[in-house]
């Protein structure tokens, strides 16, 4: 059975996601040399990392190439919208100082306006408008 902490670790560093995008963002099956040789790591660099790819059912190999799985597909949607978040953090942090606290929120007309002005993904629109709290657990 894996893990979230299985499927992040597997992508956790920067030559494992760049691996991980490569495969993910393909049109097609991709073969280990092609992957070495376009993404310039070495052979112990990539086999250490396709291994986690594919424990964490990212990957899957059929014929020597490589292939994202349904949970890989998810998964790099998903690091997709990350990375657009991180690239909008600035305005993200400004929708933060707009509910400094409970006692002094902005109507929730207003704060939707403002967010609908700066942010362009709708996930994160959506997530940012939820009101839901997520409890933390221990899995």
């Amino acid at each position: 059975m894996i893990s979230p902490v299985d499927v992040l670790g597997a992508i956790a560093d920067d030559k494992s996601l760049l691996l991980f995008r490569a495969i993910a963002s393909s049109d097609s099956k991709v073969s280990s040399d092609t992957l070495i040789t376009g993404l310039h790591i070495t052979k112990k660099q990539y086999y250490s990392r396709i291994g986690k790819l594919t424990r964490s059912k990212l990957v899957n190999r059929t014929s020597g190439k490589y292939f994202p799985t349904s949970l890989g597909k998810i998964v790099y949607e998903t690091q997709k919208i990350i990375g657009k978040a991180i690239a909008d953090y600035w305005k993200l942090k400004a929708v933060d100082g707009l509910q400094n606290s409970d006692s002094d929120r902005m109507p929730k007309e207003e704060y939707d306006k403002v967010v609908d002005a700066l942010i362009d993904n709708d996930m994160i629109k959506k997530s940012l408008r939820t009101k839901s709290r997520i409890p933390l657990e221990i899995v």
